[in-house]
């Protein structure tokens, strides 16, 4: 994944200091000496050169300076020395599903403990075990991370502790630490992507956030959320896809705001053009496990 010197400054966080991989870089270094890392061993220089330890940040934002070159390719971060992950593969299109789901029924946590210990989690919670268990083995392929789920109130929760994913999902694609609803928004991303990717992208939102449903015998749909400007965002992409709704209103007694219809022409369009499209992440299975989202009917 290619990063640029001011995406990688973002990532400078608190706590241990995260180390990348990158072949790229490791050339540029080779025009360059031990003398010239003076707060590292000469040692340290020669391993980075070779490939055979991964380059502090500090380190490469340096190089990157120094050469004045745009971005940098990095294949893996980890945090001092441990174990690697691979950044986000915006080719891979279930990545778009992802940034959905997280930003539906999800949350990007940094919590602090003692003796200056940090917990970096990103958490999405799933109504079927199925479904969590589905994106589990995505994540595990994509990221050479190994989630755990846990059982909540009627839910299951996919919880992936990394640090550099977490600061990536945040400082990249505009994802809030904690508490989402006053900051919550799509990512530019999504909103210069692919019709096929935004329809990824609301489909996870709304395997999260939304459910079909029977109202007064007919077919609605609706999609709720806390914060209004989100939901104003969702509707001007389904409006790029096709998919026409009202403006939102708001559900007082829920402390919500929801996008609804049961327009037969809208909600035949949108099982057309969200409900039937293939999220696959690694897997032709993938469709046929999940949930219908379609209450009642």
């Amino acid at each position: 994944m290619e990063f640029t010197i001011e995406l990688l400054e973002s990532l400078i966080y608190e706590g241990k200091e995260m180390v990348v991989n990158s072949a790229q870089l490791a050339k540029l270094i080779a025009h360059y000496g031990p003398s010239d890392f003076s707060d590292f061993s000469p040692r340290s220089f020669y391993f980075w050169k070779e490939q055979e330890r991964p380059i502090p940040l500090s380190v490469a934002i340096k190089i990157i300076k120094k050469e004045r070159v745009r971005s940098i390719t990095i294949e893996s971060f980890s945090v001092n020395g441990g174990n690697k992950i691979f950044p986000p593969n915006e080719k891979d299109e279930s990545l778009y599903y992802f940034l959905g789901l997280i930003l539906g029924d999800g949350c990007l946590i940094h919590s602090k403990k003692r003796g200056n210990r940090n917990t970096y989690l990103v958490q999405i919670t799933f109504r079927e075990k199925i479904s969590a268990e589905m994106m589990k083995k995505w994540v595990e392929k994509s990221f050479n991370l190994i989630p755990s789920i846990y059982p909540g109130r009627g839910c299951f929760n996919l919880c992936i502790f990394s640090k550099p994913l977490v600061i990536i999902l945040h400082k990249k694609y505009d994802i809030p630490l904690g508490l989402k609803y006053s900051s919550i928004k799509v990512p530019e991303i999504i909103k210069n992507c692919s019709s096929k990717r935004i329809k990824l992208f609301l489909r996870g939102v709304f395997d999260s956030d939304g459910n079909i449903y029977l109202h007064r015998g007919k077919k609605s749909v609706q999609l709720r959320q806390k914060s209004y400007s989100f939901l104003k965002e969702l509707k001007d992409l389904f409006l790029k896809i096709g998919v026409e709704f009202r403006e939102p209103y708001q559900d007082i007694g829920n402390n919500s705001w929801v996008l609804w219809t049961s327009k037969k022409k809208t909600v035949d369009n949108f099982i057309n053009k969200i409900m039937s499209i293939n999220i696959c992440p690694g897997s032709s299975a993938w469709i046929e496990h999940l949930p219908s989202k379609m209450s009642g009917l």
